[in-house]
This record gives structure tokens, sequence and C-alpha cells, in this order.
């Protein structure tokens, strides 16, 4: 049989095992709602501004298009694009990449790919197409792919990879339209800030 003596410590203790167990799941939950741990900014290892001119066929421009729509919804038009911001409309284009925003000037490469317009509701596209780069500068491929929320004044894409110069290159694309005549011409303003470079 235990004393009183004995019964009292043992209570003592575990009284003070029970407070220090609260005391501690509360820091500890004091501590991790506070606690965000910081995010690792990354820098870009390569930046580029490049720019690129789409023309529209449109019936009549043929000399100077670099894009057509080659998929319409049922009974379109191809030499317009549809209404409902476009909806259903697919444009390939072969549109000349240049350093500034000149479409006369001498150009550095070709973006080749095309667009898809995808909501009824609102101008937005998806895009999948690469610069090929054949300059003095550059020589090699950047392949982009994304959603491009058309109203947005700046966009990212992904750039998924890239060959020659941008060999296994990974990044941002950040689009803007610097341009636009219409829907027969617009010029993208593409900022490429690489996060992987090999």
């Amino acid at each position: 049989m235990k004393k009183k003596g004995e019964k009292r410590t043992e209570m003592a203790k575990t009284k003070f095992l029970i407070a220090f167990l609260f005391f501690f799941m509360f820091i500890s939950i004091s501590y991790s709602s506070t606690y965000k741990p910081k995010r690792k900014q990354y820098k870009p290892c390569h930046n580029l501004v490049l720019y690129f001119h789409d023309i529209l066929y449109n019936g009549k421009n043929a000399p100077n298009a670099t894009s057509t729509i080659v998929g319409a919804p049922d009974k379109a038009n191809l030499t317009i694009l549809a209404g409902q911001n476009h909806f259903g409309n697919l444009v390939v284009f072969n549109d000349p990449i240049t350093v500034d925003n000149n479409l006369h000037s001498p150009p550095v490469g070709r973006a080749q790919g095309m667009y898809i317009y995808d909501t009824k509701n609102t101008f937005t596209a998806w895009l999948g197409f690469s610069f090929v780069l054949n300059s003095t500068n550059y020589e090699g491929s950047i392949n982009f792919v994304g959603a491009d929320p058309i109203l947005m004044k700046t966009r990212d894409i992904s750039v998924v990879s890239g060959t020659g110069d941008f060999f296994m290159h990974r990044g941002v694309a950040t689009i803007m339209t610097d341009s636009y005549e219409g829907d027969v011409y617009f010029r993208l303003r593409v900022e490429i800030k690489f996060y992987e470079c090999w």
C-alpha cells in the first residue's frame, strides 16, 4: 500500500506531465499556423525579348498572309473568323520574328504553330508553337504551350523545351499584345525567362 505522500507525488508528476503535453501541443499548433516557409525565388539563367507578327489570310492578302484558318465551326467561312469570340476557329501560322516591334525589320526566325479559339463567352485561345531561330545571335528552337486569355494585358505560357542554343531550356514566356489591326494583324511581345538552362 502506498503512503499519502507518495500518492501526492505521483499525482503532481501526472499533472505536470499533462500540463507539459498541453503546453507543447499549444506551442506546436501556434508555430505551425504562423510558420510559412519562404519559397525559393528563382532567378532566370537567360532572358530574351522577341516579337512575332501575325497576318491572317482574309481572301485578299495572300502575298502577305502568314497565317490561315484551317478549321472553323460548321458552315463557317475560312477567310473570316467566326462569331462568338471566334470560338471553334483553328489557325496555323508561320510568322516572322523580329528583335524589335517593326514588322519590316530583318527577321531572326519564324514562329510556327497554331492557336485555337476555345471559349464562347470571352476571347481566349490555346497556343502551341515554336520559335525557330536562325540568326547570328541564336540558332535553334524554343517550344511554347499554354492558355492565352487574350483580354489580359500580360499572359504567361510555358516554355517546355528547346534545341540548338536552347537545348533542354525551360521557363516561362510572358506575352503581351503589342499591336493589332482588327482581326487581320496582331503583334505579340514575348519576354522569355529561362529558369533551366543546360
